[in-house]
Parts: structure tokens; C-alpha cells; sequence
């Protein structure tokens, strides 16, 4: 069997909640090992790209030219927004075989949904944007939150993504580097984000948010002149999300109960080396050292 020297790209089209979606599977071979090949995918919805689930590695003993894959997605029992969740696989079949490689059970995409549906969802309000950046306004948990998206030009057509919040002064990366291969101009892209407050003590405290991007759908068929007097469409996919935001604006700590202590300060603080210079070296060592992860658990994939 020859080798292989170029990519190999396996294309499968899909609709996945109302919205037409490319998936593309990429194998490689390493260049370190004998009949080892790398496999990856992407996604293409809305004229955005991008990769989901992490490469895995397989041995092959037959040709890579003449792979058979069966990709597919279905819904779980239920969504917020409707029709929105997929589950989705990709099996490899070999001498009537099959192989599962890929699977997600967070594939989050929709056409136009219902997002007013969310019970106690607050909605990010876009208010400024330029070439590069767009600023969202939020009330996140009475809180006055500013959402900034940036983009950053990484190669022809291929972009980094990042996304940081202010509050009062004070502010957070919440990612960055998140690449996309764009087949339109950023400037034609925008977001939804929006926070669903949780159960926490002092009463909100705790959200859940949600960052999605949209794009305008593009229709297959030829557009008239009239199309203008329809209703725009647009393709949504979640790229991200956290349940973990804390923020929160005069949150009652006191609520915890009477068995609250609160800290007081150092009158003295606070300090600068000039004032403590052999202590003040010594925390900010301790305090760069990594702290070990005792979390090894995973999140499973379950079948169907």
C-alpha cells in the first residue's frame, strides 16, 4: 500500500435543527510512525468552521483513501432552546466492523430558536462594536457586566476568538484563542450571551452562561428581489459555556448564617516590599507555585 503523503479530507452533509451543517473528517499520517494516521474533525455551519472533539490516533492495515464512515446525530429527550442538543457520532467501518472514534454529547446548533423560552434568562444587549471588537451590556445577578468579544486575525481566513467580562473595574478572560475558519468577514457575525441564575446562597451569586454565535442563513435556492420583504434566518451554534460564573452586585454574606465568620483586615495592609521585603518575597514565590488538582474525574459519553 502506497503511503500516504497529503491530507485526506472525508465529507458528510447533515441537518441538524433546521440548519444545514458540513461535517469534515481529516486524516493525516504521522510522520513518526509506520501505518499510524491522525484523525480529526470539524464542523461547518452558518459559513463558520470549526474543530469539535479531540484527534484520536489509530494503526490502519488497509488503504486510508478507502475509508467508510457512518456520522450521524440525534436529539436527546429534551432542549432549552427546543431542538437545539444533538448527540452526535462518528463510527469507522473496516471488514464490517465497526469502530466508534468520535462522539459528543454537547452539539448545540438551531435555526432561529426560541431562546425567549429560557425561564429567567437575561439577555446581553449588544452596544458598540468595531472592526475587531464588540461590546455586550448585561445585568448579571443586579450587576452591571460589560461581555467583550474580540477577534484576532490568525492566518488567511482563520481567526482567534476571545471573550472577556468588566464589572465595577474589575475584570476576566473567560477564553481565548478559540480559532474559527470564516468563509464570510467578521463584521457579518455577532452573538448571542445571556446568564440564567442558579441556586446559590447569598441569593445571586451563581449563574449560568451561555455564549452562542449566529450567522445569517443562506438560502440554497436562487433569491428573488423580493426576498428582502421576508423574515431574516439565522444559524446559532453554542460555542461556549460556563455554570460556574460568579458575580453578583451587594450580595448579603451575612445570609450564610450565625456561624460565619468574616475576615478582618490588617489595618496595615496594604504592604509593599519597600515595607515587608523578605516576607513579601517570599509570599509572592509561594504563591506562583502550582496548586495540585485532585479532580481526575471525567464526564462520560453515554450510548445509545
Amino acid at each position: 500500500m502506497e503511503a500516504l503523503s497529503d491530507v485526506l479530507t472525508y465529507v458528510y452533509s447533515l441537518c441538524v435543527g433546521d440548519a444545514p451543517i458540513q461535517i469534515t473528517i481529516v486524516v493525516e499520517a504521522d510522520a513518526d510512525r509506520q501505518n499510524y494516521y491522525s484523525f480529526s474533525i470539524m464542523l461547518k455551519a452558518g459559513r463558520v468552521e470549526r474543530a469539535i472533539c479531540k484527534p484520536v490516533t489509530l494503526r490502519l492495515s488497509i488503504d486510508p483513501r478507502r475509508l467508510e464512515f457512518s456520522v450521524f446525530v440525534f436529539p436527546p429527550r429534551s432542549s432549552l432552546p427546543v431542538g437545539c442538543l444533538h448527540h452526535l457520532r462518528v463510527w469507522l467501518r473496516s471488514a464490517g466492523i465497526d469502530h466508534r472514534i468520535f462522539g459528543d454529547n454537547d452539539l448545540w446548533i438551531g435555526r432561529d430558536p426560541d431562546f425567549r423560552s429560557i425561564a429567567d434568562a437575561s439577555f446581553a444587549i449588544l452596544r458598540n462594536a468595531t472592526q475587531d471588537m464588540l461590546i455586550y451590556q448585561a445585568i448579571v445577578g443586579r450587576a452591571h457586566v460589560s461581555f467583550i468579544v474580540r477577534w484576532r486575525l490568525v492566518d488567511v481566513g482563520i481567526y482567534a476568538l476571545s471573550l472577556d467580562y468588566e464589572a465595577g473595574g474589575v475584570g476576566r478572560i473567560l477564553f481565548d484563542e478559540y480559532h474559527l475558519k470564516l468563509d464570510c468577514e467578521p463584521q457579518t457575525i455577532t452573538f448571542m450571551i445571556y446568564s440564567i441564575p442558579a441556586v446559590s446562597m447569598p441569593h445571586g451569586a451563581s449563574h449560568r452562561l451561555r455564549f452562542w454565535l449566529r450567522t445569517p442563513h443562506a438560502s440554497l435556492s436562487p433569491v428573488s428581489s423580493t426576498s428582502s420583504q421576508m423574515t431574516e434566518s439565522y444559524i446559532y451554534q453554542r460555542l461556549w459555556k460556563t455554570d460556574d460564573f460568579k458575580i453578583g452586585a451587594y450580595l448579603n454574606f451575612a445570609a450564610l448564617g450565625s456561624k460565619l465568620t468574616m475576615g478582618v483586615r490588617d489595618p496595615n495592609s496594604p504592604q509593599s516590599e519597600r515595607d515587608q521585603p523578605h516576607r513579601n518575597l517570599s509570599i509572592r514565590r509561594l504563591s506562583r507555585l502550582p496548586i495540585p488538582n485532585s479532580d481526575t474525574t471525567a464526564e462520560p459519553i453515554h450510548d445509545r
